[in-house]
């Protein structure tokens, strides 16, 4: 059976339910599984839409020497092996199998951050919580890259995908807004007053909910500007944009804010007017900074002197100072989960809460995956955005406002990745290696 991994609201609510969810749940699993077989981008759009059921969580339990153990696996994670195995065994048996290496461009870069992943695993201080996250983080994610990829072969299971990703959205969106309004299931006691609240939805902090909705935000965003003239699909786009919009505001994630912002700007100076957009990202600057209420205000942003800036500031310096004390460090990093216990060693427990990563997309990969992780993934991004603008070179009509919406939510993600974690999470992993697979 399948346990509940929300905070303590939710998961009271939920337990009224518990053998009801759990008998959907595996209802679920036969639907993906059937449709895995006779409709495979149907199945992966089922898995998308499940993204946040990594938080429905179970073992399997296994004899060891020393007695009984547990293997921990989630809800979502059976989904992705579903949509990978079954169609794989399928093409197998009929002896078709179209996952051909060779037709995935990225595969040099996805290569090296899976041998990374692999020695971060081997580093790490704590190997068995490392392998898991291993799975979670980087095997799995990439297995359904490769699903993803080869049913994209097919132009028309792209709205599949893109669909799927709008409906992934609808509880998160609305759970966050009727949190706005009620206060019900915020994670912390300290988000719940009215004058301060900050939703969290299904999640344990606002930034959850912005890293999630809002590349998918962006992507929307282009899909309307190239499909504007269907009025019935505009529509529900809208919809998707203005509840997700909203509960981004109701999280007061000022990084996701500063993201989207990054994001819309790189969609105007690609796609209307360079020298205009880059004339009011200027106007708009100077504003800010004559107005004096919000001067102060960005000037503080800027410089990293409110509070959460002066704690990303002293994991980066956390962070910095490790990788540089030791040549090993510095090529291989702490492993994965080995931050952690960085920060414990090196942090004043009256100043900042115990985390997991430093708060920064590169220190992140570093850290994590050693000198060889970061380079990868940066080479990864490089060849993302190349293909990217080559792709939007022969691109016809309207079509490029997708391709740049796409592209824009890898920048939502990267700008956000500055000063947060868009990547370590079961479902940010999955989201970020949909995205690279879009183009």
């Amino acid at each position: 059976m399948f346990l509940f991994d929300f905070n303590w609201q939710i998961q009271g609510w939920l337990n009224q339910f518990f053998w009801p969810i759990n008998i959907l749940l595996i209802a679920l699993l036969v639907i993906l599984a059937y449709l895995a077989y006779k409709k495979p981008a149907y199945a992966v759009g089922l898995t998308i839409i499940l993204l946040p059921t990594y938080l429905f969580r179970s073992k399997v339990w296994f004899p060891v020497p020393s007695g009984v153990e547990g293997l921990p696996f989630t809800y979502l994670e059976l989904c992705i092996w579903i949509t990978f195995l079954v169609p794989l065994i399928k093409s197998l048996l009929l002896k078709s199998c179209q996952l051909q290496i060779k037709s995935y461009p990225l595969r040099w870069p996805i290569l090296l951050i899976l041998i990374a992943s692999i020695i971060a695993v081997l580093i790490s201080p704590t190997k068995t919580a490392a392998a898991g996250l291993w799975k979670a983080y980087f095997i799995e994610p990439v297995l359904f890259y490769l699903v993803l990829t080869n049913t994209l072969i097919d132009p028309k299971n792209k709205k599949v995908i893109l669909w799927s990703l709008g409906i992934s959205t609808l509880v998160i969106s609305g759970l966050a807004i009727l949190q706005r309004f009620t206060g019900f299931g915020i994670a912390e006691a300290s988000w719940m007053a009215p004058a301060h609240r900050r939703v969290t939805s299904i999640f344990t902090s606002p930034n959850a909910v912005g890293l999630y909705l809002g590349p998918i935000v962006v992507i929307y965003l282009g899909w309307l500007l190239t499909e504007i003239k269907n009025s019935k699909a505009v529509i529900l786009k809208l919809i998707t944009i203005a509840l997700a919009g909203l509960a981004i505001l109701f999280t007061v994630s000022q990084g996701t804010w500063l993201g989207l912002l990054a994001a819309i700007i790189f969609l105007a100076f690609f796609g209307w007017n360079k020298k205009l957009t880059s004339l009011i990202v200027i106007i708009l600057i100077l504003a800010c900074l004559i107005i004096p209420l919000t001067r102060h205000q960005f000037i503080n942003l800027a410089t990293f002197k409110d509070t959460s800036g002066q704690n990303r500031l002293i994991l980066n310096q956390m962070s910095w100072q490790y990788l540089t004390t030791n040549p090993v460090h510095f090529i291989f990093g702490a492993g994965i989960l080995g931050f952690a216990q960085i920060q414990n060693q090196l942090r004043d427990p009256l100043v900042m809460e115990p985390l997991l990563y430093p708060h920064n997309i590169l220190l992140n990969f570093w850290l994590e995956l050693g000198l060889l992780g970061l380079i990868a993934f940066i080479w990864l991004i490089i060849k993302f955005f190349k293909k990217g603008f080559t792709q939007l070179k022969n691109a016809s009509g309207l079509d490029h406002f997708l391709i740049l919406g796409i592209m824009a939510a890898m920048v939502t993600i990267i700008i956000h990745g500055l000063i947060d974690v868009p990547y370590f999470k079961n479902d940010l992993a999955v989201l970020f290696w949909l995205i690279i697979s879009l183009l």
